[in-house]
């Protein structure tokens, strides 16, 4: 039996994807969501929710070349996995300059970004309100 997603998480995945695609597309990248592996180690590959990925365009390819924005999420079941060993490998990734960790049930995003010396910041947003 294949777990299914619910409601909160498909909505908060199609709105990363139509806030990212746009500025993506400008800078000849593009927007996949869920099936487009991110290769985080010689072994290892996760499938983030969301994935920029900036390399050579190829209609074929199941990995992203250069990914340079992920989105991860989260469900109260992969929360702990999210929080420690995604985002630690998404860290290690060379190309990866934005982490998002959503958790829609309490609307929380949690943005990583690596800045130009190589060191990433995180910045909580949990007040929809706030950032209208």
């Amino acid at each position: 039996m294949i777990a299914r997603s619910g409601q909160s998480h498909n909505v908060a995945t199609t709105n990363a994807v139509v806030a990212l695609a746009p500025s993506a597309k400008m800078k000849l990248c593009r927007t996949t969501s869920s099936d487009t592996a991110v290769r985080t180690g010689q072994c290892g590959v996760r499938y983030p929710d969301v994935v920029v990925d900036c390399g050579p365009p190829d209609p074929s390819a199941k990995e992203a070349a250069r990914p340079t924005v992920v989105v991860e999420v989260s469900s109260p079941s992969t929360l702990a996995i999210d929080l420690k060993d995604k985002i630690d490998e998404y860290q290690a990734h060379d190309d990866i300059q934005v982490i998002m960790l959503v958790e829609p049930e309490v609307i929380s995003v949690k943005v990583y970004r690596r800045d130009v010396h190589g060191l990433w910041t995180a910045e909580k947003y949990d007040d929809l309100e706030r950032h209208r």
